[in-house]
């Protein structure tokens, strides 16, 4: 008995999956309407300020890199991260800041 109920419950399963997986059918569109065949542009959405205080994220990056004078350009970087003002995009992200300088050896130790 077990064996069937175990069986009904699998082949259960499996059918919700395939009918969940399926993805909806595309609208159909009058072949004599080139502009409603054209595909709509979505509008993008605007990107959404971080939700991390920066400043504190990168000051606390700076203790990760050495003082060493040749890692003093990647050490600029963060500081100019953590005064920029939080609506203002970056060029690099801290963390971004932080992988070149441990490429570039200046990781500390």
């Amino acid at each position: 008995m077990t064996n069937r109920t175990t069986l009904v419950g699998l082949v259960a399963f499996g059918l919700l999956v395939a009918a969940c997986s399926r993805q909806a059918p595309a609208p159909a569109v009058p072949a004599d309407d080139e502009e409603a065949a054209a595909p709509a542009v979505a509008a993008q959405p605007e990107p959404h300020a971080p939700n991390y205080d920066r400043a504190a994220m990168a000051t606390g990056m700076l203790s990760l890199l050495d003082t060493a004078p040749q890692c003093q350009t990647f050490r600029d970087q963060l500081e100019a991260a953590a005064k920029a003002p939080a609506d203002q995009p970056l060029a690099l992200e801290p963390s971004a800041i932080v992988a070149q300088a441990n490429e570039a050896g200046c990781a500390k130790k």
